[in-house]
Order: structure tokens, then C-alpha cells, then sequence
């Protein structure tokens, strides 16, 4: 596959998922699929992301907000990245430093783990 389609491959994949959000409604019963729920019957830092995610698409944020609080920076952060993506191959954005990538990764990890706790101490982990 040559470098052009791996480039469209990476911007359909974010477009497709978004896509799939806005049409497939969020699903508020059934089996979970996630393997740390399964294997330890706790919702993981990350759980009731996707389902956040799709509210926010369809523009319900108190909703949204609700299923994960932190739905509003990760799409930013997300939407930034897709953005920086692109400039980046059109050349008008310099590469990201390691330091500075490890940095995002690392905030974002704490992020998600620092509300899993709270959210644990407090009672509102979403049912698995």
C-alpha cells in the first residue's frame, strides 16, 4: 500500500467512526465488550467513552458530560490531532517533538486515571 493510501486510510478511519456515531445510536444495554470490565467487573478509566462520545455528536453534552466527564477534552484533543494531522502533511505544521508527545499522552493518562479514582471513590462508575 503506498504512503497516499495509508494517509487516506488514517483521516477515513476518525471520518467513518465519527460517521457511524451520528447514525448508530448509543446502546444502553447488552454485553460488554471491554476486557477490563470482564476481567475485573469494575468499569475501566476509559468506561462510557464511546457512548459519551456519540451524545456529544448528536449534541447532547449535559448527556454526554454524564456517561464520562472528561468527553469534552478528548474530543478536543482529538479534533486538534486530526487537524495538526493534516497540516502536518500539507507541511505548515513542524513534527511534535518526542518530549512534548510524551507529555500529551502522559496529561491524557492522568486525566483518565485521576477521574476513574474519584469517580470510584465516589460511587459513580458507570455498571458494567
Amino acid at each position: 500500500m503506498s504512503r497516499t493510501w495509508t494517509h487516506r486510510l488514517f483521516l477515513a478511519g476518525p471520518a467513518t467512526l465519527v460517521g457511524a456515531l451520528a447514525v448508530i445510536g448509543p446502546i444502553e444495554e447488552g454485553p460488554t465488550l471491554c476486557p477490563f470490565a470482564i476481567c475485573t467487573g469494575m468499569a475501566c478509566p476509559g468506561c462510557g467513552m464511546t457512548r459519551a462520545a456519540s451524545y456529544l455528536i448528536r449534541g447532547d453534552v449535559g448527556t454526554a458530560l454524564g456517561y464520562h466527564p472528561l468527553i469534552l477534552p478528548f474530543a478536543a484533543l482529538s479534533l486538534l490531532g486530526s487537524v495538526w494531522y493534516v497540516l502536518r502533511r500539507w507541511g505548515k505544521a513542524p513534527p511534535l517533538s518526542t518530549n512534548r508527545m510524551n507529555t500529551i499522552l502522559v496529561g491524557a493518562g492522568v486525566m483518565l486515571l485521576g477521574v476513574w479514582v474519584a469517580r470510584a471513590l465516589s460511587g459513580t462508575l458507570p455498571p458494567v
